[in-house]
Parts: structure tokens; sequence; C-alpha cells
């Protein structure tokens, strides 16, 4: 019985996948592409840096640590472009900046100057991009459908972002400016089919049937600002979750490769990243709607536990203890980071944009922090002679985070989801703003 309800519940999501706008779904299929290019430059800017542009080593660490506060932070300014381009061409302006930044990384190989502009311009797209992407995932479908779809959008993404170092890395030895230039006229084509693929939404989505629709000026004035001030102040708990989460996250992304290539050949790297991501993808869509329903505090500090059990079985090194480490680490993350989107937009319906703005803010601030940390403590031990002691000190970090959890959060549970309807044989497309 139990079987039969879980495969009927698997075909009514599937049916209400295949009902969407086709412009919602071609979005969910371009994220893949996207994440897919993105992830095949991003985690070789500073080889590229060094290697083919000839930098010297510690200011293209400066410059990568500058471009990672950008892409992440930069996003809190990804509201205020929204509400004054609107959701696609925000999208559609990011893809193009990455574009121009891609071509400028590939002239910098024969002029470095041109890396500095480079660099920053690949940084922006995404900080412009991804909160533009979410937003209007959650605007074109129902508060009750938000789960699903944006942990169908997570596994999308992280599907891009395991697959495209390992495509990479089977190219990173032809010639750059080729790499370079290859990836800019990809993104030129992404940019191209966003432009044709998606409509224009409305800042709110469209009204029941029957019912007035909203204007979408209408939370713009006064009242609309003091309310998400009012809004943003009940967010701090889940902004406070949201930087730990990423802080300790960026640990584990910022130094597994390091890590990986003393203990044994930076070529696990790419099993660890995929099963990092390859999880992410099977498991956050299915669990959604459980995720989005139980209770807040003993979510956040379960997810924390299984960081710190992850970090602690890194610590025993080899590659069976890194890739079981892996698995309980992105069991914590699956669980952590979508609640921790549904808890910033729930916090700030009427504006998703600024609410993922505001988590890759925190995410930006918190890979900073990691970044500086872990460098001093991995130094540390790695001239210690103990590499295995840094994860220790991560995993401590996991468990503190655990407790502060265990203090401050809240047991809030989000309301359950009545059972979605069937869609119609013909769904209407999304509003278009007028």
């Amino acid at each position: 019985m139990t079987a039969g309800r879980r495969g009927a519940g698997l075909t009514a999501k599937w049916r209400i996948f295949t009902g969407l706008p086709a412009g919602l779904k071609a979005l969910i299929g371009l994220s893949f592409v996207v994440a897919l290019g993105s992830y095949m430059v991003t985690p070789f800017i500073g080889v590229l840096m060094v290697e083919a542009v000839g930098m010297d080593i510690r200011v293209a660490g400066v410059l990568v640590a500058v471009a990672t506060f950008i892409q992440f932070g930069g996003s809190i300014l990804g509201g205020a472009v929204v509400n004054r381009l609107g959701l696609k061409r925000t999208m559609v302006g990011a893809l193009a900046l990455r574009t121009a930044g891609l071509v400028l990384l590939g002239v910098a190989v024969k002029v470095p100057w041109v890396a500095y502009p480079a660099v920053v311009l690949v940084a922006a797209g995404p900080a412009l991009y991804l909160p533009a992407n979410k937003a209007y995932i959650v605007t074109s479908v129902s508060d009750d459908l938000r789960p699903l779809f944006l942990g169908v959008s997570s596994a999308a993404l992280n599907a891009g972002m395991g697959l495209g170092p390992l495509l990479a890395a089977l190219l990173i030895d032809a010639d750059p400016v080729v790499l370079l230039v290859g990836l800019a006229g990809l993104f030129a084509l992404i940019t191209a089919a966003h432009q044709a693929a998606l409509k224009p939404l409305a800042r709110r989505p469209a009204a029941a049937p029957g019912t007035a629709a909203v204007p979408a000026t209408a939370a713009a004035g006064a009242g609309g600002r003091t309310g998400k001030r009012a809004a943003l102040r009940g967010a701090l708990r889940p902004v406070l979750f949201t930087g730990l989460a990423f802080y300790l996250f960026f640990f584990f992304q910022s130094f597994i490769g390091l890590y990986a290539a003393r203990i044994s050949h930076v070529q696990v790297l790419g099993w660890v990243m995929l099963l990092n991501c390859a999880m992410v993808v099977l498991l956050q869509p299915v669990l959604a709607d459980r995720i989005a329903r139980a209770d807040y505090r003993l979510l956040v500090v379960g997810s924390f536990v299984l960081m710190g059990l992850g970090m602690a079985a890194m610590a025993l090194g080899g590659t069976p203890a890194l890739l079981a480490g892996t698995a309980l680490f992105t069991l914590g993350e699956v669980f952590l980071f979508l609640r921790c989107d549904l808890e910033l937009v729930d916090r700030v319906p009427d504006d998703p944009a600024f609410a993922f703005g505001v988590q890759r803010l925190t995410a930006g601030i918190g890979g900073l922090l990691a970044g500086v940390v872990g460098g001093f403590v991995f130094a540390h031990y790695e001239a210690a002679g103990n590499l295995g002691a840094f994860w220790l000190v991560v995993a401590a970090q996991c468990a503190g985070a655990a407790l502060l959890a265990l203090l401050l959060a809240g047991g809030r549970r989000r309301p359950a989801a009545p059972e979605p309807p069937l869609p119609d044989p013909a769904p209407a497309e999304p509003a278009v703003a007028r």
C-alpha cells in the first residue's frame, strides 16, 4: 500500500511537471546547462590565472577570493535589478555579462591586465542570474509547489556542477584560448535561448480564477518597504543559520581538493564532487515536501550534526573515508540548504529575488570567512604533518553550530501542503507583465 501511494505521488509530481508552461520547463533545463558551462571554468580560474595568464599565485588567490565574494555577495543587488528590469531581462543581461567575461579571459592570455575586469564580469553574471532564476521559479508556481520545484531547480544546478568539472578535466590541456572562446560561444547560445524561451513575468503570480489580480506595484510604497524591513527582522535567525551553513560548506568546497591531492590524488576530487552533486540531484526533489514540513529546529540541528560527522570521517584519511565523509556531509546539505531557501522566501514573500539575494550575500560572507580561517588552519596542520586534524576543527565548528541551533532556532513547522491538483490539459502561460 505504501509503495503504491509513493508511486502514485511520484506519478502526480511528474504530471505536474509535464503540465508546466513551456517557459518554466525550459528554464529548469537551461539551469543545468548554465551550471555545466559555469563549472567548466569556475573551479579552474585560479589555475588559468597562474598557468595561462602568468599571474603571481598570491595575486591570483586574492583575485579569486574577491571574485567569489562578488559572485555571492553581489546577489544582494539582484532584487533592485529585478525591480528595474524584470526577471527575464535580468537573467538575459547576467548571462551576457558572463559571456563577455569569458571572451575577455581568452584575451587575457595574450593581454594579462584584461584578466582583472574579465574575472569580475565572470563573477557578476551569476551574482545577478541565480536570484532571478529562483525567483522566476517560485513566482511561476503556487506556494504549495515551491518546495518541489526549488528542489528540482537545485537538482538541475547540482547536476551541472557535478558534470562540469569532469568535462573540463578532459579539456584542460587544450589551448586555453580555444576553451574559453568555445565556452563564450556556449553562453551566447544560452543567452539567446533564455531570450527566446522565457515569458516576462509580473512580480506577483497570476491571481486565481475569479479573483482580481494584484498590481505588481502594490507593495512598492512606504508600507511595502516597512513590511519588508519587519520581515527581514523576523528572518534574522534563518539568515544566521544560512550563513553558518555556507561557512561550513565552503570549508568542504575550498579545501577538499588540496586535501585529496595531499593524501591520495587530485583525481579523487572529481569523484567526491560527483558524489556530492549526485546525492543532491537524487534526494532533494524526492524529500522536498518532508524537508518543508519538518520541525525547523530539529532539521537544522540534525543537519549540522550530519555535516560534523562527515568532516570527522574525512579526518581518517584515504579515499573510502573521503567518500563516506562526503556522503554524510551532503546528506546534511540536502536538508539544510533547501529549508534555508524556503524560510527566507516565506518571510519576504513579495520579493523572492531580494530574499535569494540576501541568501547569497550570506553565502559570500560565509565563503570569505571560511577561506580566510581555513587557509590559516590548513597551513598550520599541513606544516605539522597532521592534515586530518583540519577536518576535526571543522567538525567541532559543526557541533558548535548544532548547539547554537538547539538554543536559538524556533521549532516552527511550515504548514502541510494539500495534495496538488492535477494540471489542466492546456495550462495557462504565466502572467505577462503589462
